[in-house]
């Protein structure tokens, strides 16, 4: 990925229930907790994808708290 795509992924997290902060081509923060992932890793797809893993993780950790 490139650093344009990581501003507008940041732009666009939001709509899908995601808050990402970066430095450059490092995304340091996903909802408020700290991380270090470096995008430049990433095809933009792949990346995608792994928001999306994260996304199905939190939903089923809900999921199953639900009372």
């Amino acid at each position: 990925m490139d650093e344009a795509q990581v501003e507008r992924l940041c732009q666009i997290a939001p709509k899908y229930g995601l808050t990402l902060e970066h430095q450059g081509l490092i995304i340091t923060k996903i909802n408020d907790q700290p991380t270090t992932f470096d995008t430049a890793s990433y095809m933009p797809d792949q990346f995608v994808d792994l928001l999306s893993k994260i996304i199905a993780t939190n939903m089923k950790a809900d999921l199953w708290r639900w009372q």
